[in-house]
């Protein structure tokens, strides 16, 4: 992992402006034509008009789910009342199948959608597409004309206006205010888990040391060729739609978290040696993030940013782990 190199500026919020004018120029043209109609509307806003248009449920195959939603097919038309050719019945950002899984009714808008006779999960978890989410936010309150597609002077929005309008930075702070810091949190890992030894010498220190560096075997370089560093493949990846390095990456930092797993430690050393599976684990989190730019470029956004969060933590933990070294001489 990266310490010191500053990455460039990764354009990824551009996919997102994108996706919005799209909504907006959709909606504005929708709400100014005499022909449209409030399930038009719902389909071009919404992003479901093809999806829905193309359905066909069959609720008699116990295994189809025809909108991808976690619900088969007779399950939303005999149990829930959802709508089988509609991921999101309620238009809240969340998926049927995720609402019923957390105790939510996916035919009711959150907040106050908790089914009678279920402990809903709390804090209520992201949903599972954040750009998704975002588009039903935004639909909702440009059909409640709160948001405008068009400035003072009756210019479409441009991407720097759209940076800086107000309401779509509140709904996206809405989207992760629930629970913002589950979306590349660590893993759980308890005292139990973790093989220790009272033996806290030098050797004993050492040793476990060599282990642990085996275990991490992931070089400072994604492409020794190039002498890519994370920053800038991160960049390259999402400039030519290219994740084969990152993959590589992302697959050795999962074999590393694995291993270390398995290390016995020395009990001194067991904070430092879980503050490391935690960065690691954090890291797995936040590359699987930036692989679903072409699917959510929000949490590819959002997991950028917690890049170098994490980055900080990785460089604090190495100054931590040399003070513990020079502290056992």
């Amino acid at each position: 992992m990266e310490t010191s190199k500053k990455s460039r500026k990764i354009p990824v919020l551009a996919a997102i402006f994108i996706l919005l004018a799209g909504i907006f120029i959709g909606g504005y043209l929708v709400l100014n034509s005499g022909r449209g109609s409030a399930s038009q509307l719902e389909g071009i806003l919404s992003g479901n008009s093809f999806a829905i248009s193309s359905c066909e449920s069959n609720p008699n195959d116990p295994n189809k789910d025809s909108d991808y939603d976690g619900l088969k097919d007779w399950q939303e038309i005999q149990v829930y009342k959802t709508d089988p050719c509609k991921p999101d019945s309620d238009g809240d950002g969340y998926l049927d199948g995720e609402e019923i899984a957390s105790g939510y009714d996916p035919t009711k808008k959150a907040p106050g959608d908790e089914l009678p006779g279920t402990m809903p999960k709390t804090p209520r978890p992201l949903p599972a597409n954040l750009t998704e989410a975002l588009r039903q936010k935004l639909s909702q309150q440009i059909t409640e004309d709160k948001i405008r597609a068009f400035n003072s002077s009756g210019e479409l929005l441009s991407a720097t206006e759209l940076e800086n309008y107000p309401g779509i930075t509140a709904s996206i702070q809405d989207i992760i205010a629930g629970n913002p810091a589950s979306l590349f949190a660590p893993e759980t890992i308890d005292d139990s888990q973790i093989k220790t030894i009272p033996d806290n010498s030098r050797l004993a220190i050492q040793n476990f040391a060599a282990a642990a560096t085996a275990a991490l075997d992931i070089k400072s370089e994604a492409d020794p060729q190039t002498s890519q560093g994370e920053s800038e493949m991160f960049l390259n990846a999402l400039e030519n739609n290219d994740f084969s390095l990152l993959e590589k990456r992302l697959k050795d930092y999962q074999d590393a978290y694995e291993k270390l797993k398995k290390l016995t430690v020395p009990s001194e050393l067991l904070p430092l040696h879980k503050e490391q599976l935690e960065i690691i684990s954090q890291t797995i989190k936040i590359y699987q993030g930036i692989k679903e730019i072409n699917t959510d470029p929000l949490k590819a956004n959002l997991a950028l940013q917690s890049y170098e969060l994490v980055r900080e933590q990785f460089a604090n933990w190495l100054k931590n782990l040399a003070e513990f070294i020079k502290a056992h001489p």
